[in-house]
């Protein structure tokens, strides 16, 4: 039986230090129906070198360079756009797979074909996984219900169906706010496969994650945060409403007013939202560590 084909997509910008690491777990999968786009956004460091080495070794690794860095939507959508195989997946650069990921991955939507939209586990979500309700079982079905009214949230590795991925391009001016266009793939995914098995092993906690640049306290942040919630409460007021999640939707509506008297005020307030983001990347990394 022939293997379902999957791109593997990853996005990297100045990681010289462990883009190998990943690269060699793409490659020790030895998953023949495969496509490994490596999206260069811009390194300045030796990270090109890396990934050049194994290019030439491997015919299936892919390789695309940005002349400076876009950010990881628009590394995204380059690959999505260029990507030939059945199933699309990310892999960030830091991250790395599990020993037979992508053969688990195969097997699992044989047996389940009837979905457009996969998920599995990472190592240090398995605390949530655990705690949540929704997740006790080995595998479970969500909806875009579960994800719109929080009931599931947080990350996971998404096999995705390259015709459903196409439809709905990452925002490359909001750069790292990709809930939004998650929530577009759920709802016209309308359910989602999870299997409680961990496929990729995650780092977290590094100075130079895409995340730590985008702290609350810079105004340009605040503004694209802003932006993308309001989208978020044009695109999908009447699913929340038709869900009855009235309380998702006042605090939807509460941050988005927070955030507009922040840009107001934010000669005032900036020194309390930078504690503030202080401590709440301080406690992700808490969480993420349980």
């Amino acid at each position: 039986m022939r293997e379902i084909g999957i791109s593997v997509i990853t996005p990297v910008y100045n990681r010289q230090d462990c883009i190998g690491r990943c690269i060699e777990s793409v490659v020790d999968q030895h998953y023949p129906n495969i496509e490994f786009w490596i999206v260069d956004d811009g390194s300045t460091d030796a990270t090109s070198s890396v990934i050049d080495k194994y290019a030439r070794q491997y015919p299936f690794i892919n390789v695309c360079r940005f002349e400076k860095n876009r950010g990881v939507n628009a590394a995204r959508n380059y690959a999505i756009q260029n990507s030939s195989k059945d199933f699309i997946l990310f892999l960030d650069s830091d991250d790395y797979f599990a020993e037979n990921a992508l053969h688990t991955i195969d097997r699992t939507i044989s047996a389940h074909p009837e979905y457009r939209h996969y998920l599995f586990a990472q190592d240090d979500r398995m605390s949530y996984y655990e705690q949540n309700p929704l997740l006790l079982g080995e595998n479970t079905e969500f909806t875009f219900a579960d994800f719109l009214t929080g009931k599931v949230s947080g990350d996971f590795l998404h096999v995705i169906s390259a015709s459903l991925l196409q439809m709905f391009p990452f925002d490359e001016y909001l750069r790292i706010y990709e809930g939004l266009t998650f929530l577009s793939i759920y709802k016209e995914g309308q359910k989602q496969y999870f299997t409680k098995q961990i496929l990729v092993k995650r780092e977290r906690g590094r100075s130079d994650s895409v995340t730590t640049e985008y702290l609350l306290y810079k105004t340009g942040a605040i503004r694209k945060q802003i932006q993308a919630l309001r989208e978020t409460l044009l695109l999908f007021e009447a699913d929340y409403k038709r869900f009855d999640a009235v309380k998702e939707l006042q605090s939807l509506k509460r941050r988005i007013s927070i955030l507009e008297t922040v840009l107001k005020f934010g000669f005032l307030l900036k020194p309390i939202i930078f504690v503030y983001s202080c401590v709440k990347q301080f406690k992700l990394c808490l969480n993420n560590k349980t």
